[in-house]
């Protein structure tokens, strides 16, 4: 897992290229420059969350950011393919826009949305 709360430098993604840069394009997306998405990632503190296909889900929830993960699998603003079958989901956690922003790999698709129907059925 990677866990970065600045805004990213894709060189220095624990992901594969492609996906760093797709994960990148969906990130600048929403705003008319990398400098004012970057800008506001400063201003509201967002965070990356990039799990990796040898994490476990029964070791994340042992981990102090599983309640950030949790809150994204329960509260997700999106979900957004990106290439080689990795899944971004982001959650909007309060009125300023801060978003916590998961990037799940393939291999944990299915363990991810097992869990995240637990949690929803939970609620």
């Amino acid at each position: 897992m990677q866990y970065i709360d600045y805004w990213p430098d894709i060189t220095k993604l624990a992901l594969p290229e492609s996906v760093a840069q797709s994960l990148h394009d969906q990130l600048i997306e929403p705003f008319d420059t990398e400098v004012s998405a970057e800008d506001f990632w400063k201003e509201t503190f967002c965070t990356l969350i990039i799990l990796n296909s040898f994490d476990s889900i029964t070791q994340l929830e042992k981990s102090e950011i599983w309640s950030q993960i949790e809150s994204v699998l329960t509260y997700p603003e999106y979900t957004e393919p990106l290439t080689m079958d990795y899944q971004l989901m982001v959650a909007i956690v309060n009125d300023a826009g801060t978003g916590i922003f998961l990037v799940i790999p393939p291999e944990l698709s299915n363990l991810i949305s097992k869990k995240q129907t637990e949690l929803n059925n939970n609620i």
